[in-house]
């Protein structure tokens, strides 16, 4: 599956939220999520499709949702905030 050109990345971070606009720009900064994740597994987010990941201690790192649009992404969602992960109902770590 391929990114629209002007696919929306949005992160909610501790400080707020970060938007990233456009597939290049996307896909530039996708590496820099992947460093502290011990444990993940695809998930459902508000019935799209997602992936979760944990810490090695289990505690949660990230919820990923992304949608897509005739075939291709055209918005990826991210929580890395740890306040609001904590009011989210989130499975279990496998």
């Amino acid at each position: 599956m391929t990114a629209h050109p002007n696919v929306r990345l949005t992160v909610d971070t501790p400080g707020g939220l970060v938007v990233t606009l456009g597939a290049t720009r996307v896909a530039a900064g996708a590496g820099m999520f992947s460093g502290e994740a011990a444990r993940h597994r695809s998930v459902l987010v508000n019935g799209v499709p997602g992936h979760m990941s944990w810490r090695l201690d289990g505690t949660p790192l990230s919820v990923i949702a992304v949608t897509v649009t005739g075939g291709r992404i055209t918005g990826i969602h991210i929580v890395v905030d740890p306040a609001k992960l904590a009011t989210i109902d989130l499975p279990a770590p496998p």
